[in-house]
């Protein structure tokens, strides 16, 4: 199935376009390459993210998801939002629990919340797709089973109901009407949860929208894996590891650490003789 098919989507509506943000000059996008810094999951650990704005002062930071903070986020960073813009979306985790979703969407950084739309960040149009992609709701390059919110909530009924709509666990799923939204905009860096198609466990919804929006760049955490891909389609995109945090240009301001579950996965599995492994037949 092609590029373009698996994304011409039969359901698309038309949505209404949002005010389009000026573009930046080539100026303005250097200077900002070394002031935002992009900061992979946290995972309820922030002294990274505080020591590194401290040391080097950037104009802003972008958090890409799985936040779980230990308090309301605006404590959390209360030393440095003097002086740093702090912009962040949601992963699939932070609607884990009721204390992980209060502490973000009821923090006084709630507004600073990217999913869904775009933002002026230091002079730059940032994107931003929160969540993941659930099937229950929509898995591309399948078809929805869901378009919107509004929709699911009225399939399930009440008594399913969270705080009186959606159930909280997909207030971090990805909904076609949102990412539909996004389509219709420009920007210059897009922000996600989920991995683009160039990673193993990526998506190609997320390149379309990238080249919808004729980014430049993107960014996302999620795998946590600290990755390089080439560029394609006009846009470069950066895996950003586990609490790891990188500029513009991708370079590492915080090396990303391994992912602990990862190590322990490696210890507890045996270590593999030469007569088990697999060889290949040559010639």
């Amino acid at each position: 199935m092609s590029y373009f098919h698996r994304h011409n989507h039969p359901y698309r509506r038309k949505v209404n376009k949002e005010p389009v943000l000026k573009a930046p000059e080539s100026a303005e996008i250097e200077r900002a390459s070394e002031e935002i810094f992009f900061c992979g999951d946290p995972h309820g650990y922030f002294d990274h993210i505080l020591k590194a704005a401290q040391e080097h002062r950037p104009k802003a930071m972008v958090i890409l998801g799985d936040l779980q903070p230990p308090a309301p986020l605006h404590e959390v960073l209360e030393d440095i939002l003097s002086f740093v813009d702090v912009w962040w979306i949601p992963g699939n985790h932070d609607t884990d629990n009721d204390y992980f979703y209060d502490r973000l969407w009821r923090s006084e950084l709630a507004s600073h919340n990217l999913h869904g739309r775009v933002a002026l960040v230091n002079g730059l149009r940032i994107a931003g797709l929160g969540g993941v992609f659930r099937g229950q709701i929509w898995m591309p390059p399948l078809s929805p089973n869901y378009t919107s919110a509004g929709s699911f909530i009225r399939r399930i009924g009440r008594g399913n109901m969270w705080r009186g709509g959606l159930p909280r666990r997909h207030r971090t799923s990805i909904f076609p009407s949102t990412y539909d939204n996004l389509l219709t905009q420009k920007a210059d860096v897009l922000v996600t949860h989920e991995a683009p198609g160039c990673h193993r466990k990526g998506f190609l919804a997320v390149d379309q929208l990238a080249k919808n929006l004729e980014v430049k760049y993107i960014f996302h955490g999620h795998q946590h894996e600290d990755r390089h891909y080439p560029s394609y389609f006009g846009f470069t995109p950066r895996g950003v590891g586990y609490r790891g945090i990188v500029t513009l240009k991708g370079d590492d301001v915080v090396p990303a650490q391994i992912d602990p579950r990862e190590v322990e996965a490696y210890e507890e599995k045996p270590p593999m003789s030469w007569s088990s492994m697999p060889l290949k037949r040559l010639g």
